[in-house]
């Protein structure tokens, strides 16, 4: 299929964007247009690409807003790339971090229960594990109140685990958190 074509369509474009339609000068291409259907489908388009510029450096004048220069937008794709590429070469080395917290979780669990015999026969020696029946006795306390009494209480008497099974404790909690904040990345 060949498409309709007229040799005086770069005439008609040339005549709209020089301003030379609207004038005196412009009645010649005027009237071409009015007898060839390519050039007035050319003319009505090449109106309708002004009228959309005008509204688009109106736009731009009204908002205050100007665009930004080529050197800083080729600048920015550049830091894209380079983020992106960054980002698929880190990929690997994150699935093997994960699965390294992964397996050194399980493997704690597994030796965790593998061990629990000892590991309760160990708190029982040193009585975690025990009821305290050391409390004085205790006076009127809300019910915060009366744990944090009945919790320094069993502590005082303690020798060093109290400490320890904290700090253990603690340091599982950390490393739960640091787990979430490695996988809430994605």
């Amino acid at each position: 299929m060949k498409l309709p074509h007229c040799d005086r369509e770069q005439d008609v474009v040339e005549a709209l964007r020089s301003g030379r339609w609207a004038t005196p000068w412009g009645e010649e291409i005027r009237q071409h247009v009015a007898a060839c259907a390519v050039c007035a489908e050319v003319a009505l388009v090449a109106q309708e690409f002004q009228r959309e510029e005008e509204l688009a450096k109106a736009e731009l004048e009204q908002s205050c807003a100007r665009l930004p220069s080529a050197g800083l937008i080729w600048w920015k794709a550049q830091l894209a790339a380079r983020r992106a590429a960054e980002q698929r070469a880190a990929e690997p080395i994150m699935l093997f971090a994960r699965a390294a917290y992964f397996l050194g979780a399980f493997t704690a669990l597994g030796l965790c229960v593998w061990q629990w015999p000892r590991i309760a026969d160990w708190l029982r020696s040193v009585q975690i594990l025990s009821p305290i029946s050391r409390f004085l006795p205790m006076p009127d306390y809300s019910s915060s109140g009366e744990l944090l009494y009945q919790f320094a209480q069993a502590w005082k008497d303690q020798t060093l685990t109290y400490p320890l099974a904290a700090s253990a404790a603690a340091f599982l909690a950390l490393m739960v958190f640091a787990a979430y904040v490695v996988w809430r990345e994605d």
